[in-house]
């Protein structure tokens, strides 16, 4: 292929991509991903957002916040690097509404309000731009929930652990993978549960695998319990508090259920 082909090639992918990019200006917003109140768990600084948020996207992620998060949360927290565009309602402005509405004692329909920001980075810096909208709305295509991101083709999980060679050189993690079945045994006790499915992915020839925790069984509260203290699993038999970990924000994923073996129920 000469250069010059090439060019043309480049030049026509890049004007596809210009085309196809979301900006706040938009009247269509496609795989919006939804982020509710009841999605969301706190317990201290840790956070579960259940919902599936890939964070690592080459495309622009699309978020309508309607969890009362702060978009400073979101952004700092979840997008720390990536441009994104945050959509919210108007909360203050339907604060405003409603403590009119409770003084006359009635109630006001309001047109719906949202705030749509754009965080943009370039070269020379971050910009953010915004927009509020007032009445009819630009029409959002939501992506799959959590319920139905599960398919006969994927799974949804939470948690992961890698275990390397069994032998040449053997992997630390097989003389004390004691300890992680011993805390999900106590874990399971203490709540009266089951965690739910366990899959297994081999990645090598001397019993390398990657599990797989679904928390199919776990109610968020359970989930994030679980997520807590599994970080404490390698040192369970010292005082959890011995360890300290920067607060995290924890998210459910997805994988392609091909080579994926169910280990546990």
């Amino acid at each position: 292929m000469n250069i010059r082909k090439t060019v043309f090639i480049l030049s026509l992918l890049l004007t596809y991509n210009s085309i196809i990019a979301q900006s706040i200006n938009d009247s269509i917003f496609n795989n919006v991903i939804l982020i509710d109140k009841k999605d969301v768990v706190k317990h201290q600084e840790d956070y579960l957002i259940d919902v599936v948020i890939d964070t690592e996207l080459k495309k622009l992620p699309i978020i309508f916040n309607n969890s009362r998060l702060s978009k400073e949360f979101i952004e700092n927290r979840l997008f720390k690097k990536q441009s994104i565009i945050i959509i919210t309602p108007d909360w203050e402005f339907f604060n405003q509404v409603t403590e009119e509405a409770t003084k006359m004692g009635g109630c006001i329909e309001q047109a719906t309000t949202n705030i749509y920001y754009q965080k943009k980075h370039l070269e020379n810096g971050i910009t953010t731009d915004s927009i509020r909208i007032s009445g009819e709305q630009p029409k959002l295509v939501f992506s799959q929930s959590l319920k139905d991101s599960e398919s006969n083709d994927t799974i949804v999980f939470y948690h992961t652990e890698s275990f390397g060679s069994s032998c040449c050189p053997k992997d630390t993690s097989w003389d004390i993978k004691h300890k992680l079945d011993h805390y999900i045994s106590t874990f399971e006790k203490e709540n009266n549960t089951k965690i739910g499915a366990i899959y297994e992915r081999v990645t090598g020839k001397e019993v390398e695998h990657m599990l797989y925790f679904t928390l199919s069984t776990l109610n968020k509260e359970q989930k994030l319990h679980f997520l807590k203290d599994i970080r404490y699993w390698r040192n369970i038999d010292q005082k959890l508090n011995t360890k300290t970990f920067k607060p995290q924000i924890f998210t459910p994923h997805e994988v392609k259920k091909e080579g994926l073996i169910l280990v546990s129920k």
